[in-house]
């Protein structure tokens, strides 16, 4: 403000900007401060609650943001080593610039009690422009009990590669079939497992495959689950 005539400047900064002001009083003495603007970039995404949980059958993991901005998705990172190493097992679209709220829920149907112990989670934030932030990090203890065959796909819908996450029983063969919606199979495998365990199958075929919807049906011993996939 002018001292002399009462007059405000106004200064919108981009960034952290140091300003040199200069005063002149009545008398004609000058006076001289310099004066700094902090400027704060708000974060892209603002997490408040990340939660993980057994829910009876299977993990499941709720998020919430208060806000975001050119949120592109966030890829859910899991750990069965101690939090030493993390795996994506899941990807879920976030919502691109927001100022209200925004709650997630991932259920992730490809870890069962196959896995007995304590898992780890945690959440990559990815903007548009594909840089990351990762979350802290959560614990879900799985309960021991009867082995159960669990197989799921990720990205779904995926655009030119797909991934198949299912945990082995045992020591044996896997056999896999994908079937498109008029029943014409379009692939057919089997890969040979020496023990119990998570397993992921790339399936590069599938970048052939045209737009749709498709039937992905995976046996091992007497258990099968059909997951059902789209590429968009």
């Amino acid at each position: 403000m002018d001292v002399t005539t009462g007059a405000t400047v106004n200064a919108s900064p981009s960034a952290t900007t140091t300003y040199t002001v200069t005063g002149t009083s009545a008398s004609g003495c000058l006076n001289t401060q310099q004066v700094t603007v902090t400027v704060s970039k708000p974060l892209p995404v603002e997490l408040i609650s990340f939660t993980a949980a057994w829910t009876g059958k299977h993990p499941t993991l709720n998020w919430a943001t208060a806000s975001e901005r050119n949120s592109a998705y966030f890829d859910i990172e899991r750990s069965v080593d101690g939090g030493r190493t993390f795996k994506v097992v899941g990807q879920v679209a976030g919502a691109g610039t927001a100022s209200t709220r925004t709650d997630y829920k991932f259920d992730d149907m490809s870890l069962t009690q196959a896995t007995v112990g304590t898992v780890f989670y945690r959440l990559r934030q990815v903007d548009l422009d594909k840089k990351s932030n990762t979350s802290v990090i959560r614990s879900v203890q799985v309960p021991a009990a009867a082995q159960t065959f669990q197989a799921g796909v990720y990205p779904n819908p995926y655009e030119n590669t797909v991934t198949v996450q299912f945990n082995t029983l045992g020591a044996g063969a896997v056999y896999l079939t994908v079937h498109d919606v008029l029943g014409q199979r379009l692939l057919q495998k089997t890969v040979n497992y020496g023990a119990a365990g998570e397993q992921e199958l790339k399936l590069p075929q599938a970048a052939s495959w045209p737009t749709g919807v498709y039937y992905l049906t995976i046996r091992q011993g007497n258990q099968q689950k059909v997951v059902k996939m789209s590429r968009r």
